[in-house]
């Protein structure tokens, strides 16, 4: 079951244009960790594979390890799910190159984000993890420009709040901000809006706006236990507020 958050992305993220191509054909969410993100990713992953059938679709995250939990994590949902199995062909297991395919021709791989992706033409819906830890341009080319000449691409990035280095997510965020001005970029920001850690009723309340899973997955006292953690660390993993 989706959390209410969840509802609210997708039902705006995957808006459409009369003629059928997505109305945004970039999505980034951004929230504290734990809060549900790679749920998002694998209902996507999970719903293009068997509704949708989408010829190929790509994973990717800044450490490989990240993707592979999200691969595992959506194998076990179609092994556990008789409907879903039986119209699998195939699962692969190697190493950076894990593989979904089913008997329609729709596939989901894991792929390094680097150069190696620039060899897989036309994937319809793109996913990078991690997006914070992009220090460079490099990886982001190498995933967004696969892209091109998709019918109605996709990409969706995934993410907590960064710091000064997180340039990619940076320029995203600056272009989420002003979206208003007639960016198609779909921009959604969960973070608190109050400095301190103090443990006061206005902590609280930012507390809530940057975990949306809160009361859902996430108890109060797991927050309570780590505000004596290093500042920058709670306010970065927990609040979902940039740091320098």
């Amino acid at each position: 079951d989706l959390m209410p958050w969840q509802k609210f992305v997708f039902e705006h993220a995957l808006k459409v244009k009369p003629d059928g191509r997505w109305h945004a054909p970039l999505v980034v969410v951004v929230a504290a960790r734990q809060n549900g993100k790679s749920t998002i990713m694998e209902m996507s992953i999970l719903a293009r594979l068997f509704l949708w059938q989408e010829s190929l679709q790509l994973g990717s995250a800044h450490v490989l390890t990240t993707s592979l939990e999200t691969f595992r994590h959506g194998v076990s949902i179609i092994e556990n799910n008789p409907a879903l199995a039986k119209q699998v062909k195939k699962i692969r297991w190697a190493h950076g190159s894990e593989e979904i395919e089913l008997m329609s021709g729709a596939r989901y791989v894991v792929k390094a984000a680097n150069a190696a992706a620039r060899g897989f033409a036309k994937p319809e819906t793109v996913y990078m993890d991690e997006t914070r830890q992009l220090k460079d341009t490099e990886a982001w080319s190498a995933m967004r420009y696969t892209m091109m000449a998709a019918k109605s691409p996709q990409l969706w990035t995934l993410s907590n709040a960064g710091d000064q280095h997180s340039i990619v997510l940076n320029q995203l965020r600056e272009r989420g901000m002003s979206a208003a001005k007639g960016d198609d970029i779909a921009y959604y920001e969960w973070s608190s809006n109050y400095e301190k850690i103090d443990d006061s009723p206005a902590f609280w309340k930012g507390a809530a706006m940057a975990n949306p899973a809160l009361g859902h997955t996430i108890h109060i006292d797991n927050i309570r236990a780590v505000l004596n953690d290093p500042p920058d660390v709670v306010k970065t993993e927990v609040l979902c507020r940039w740091v320098a």
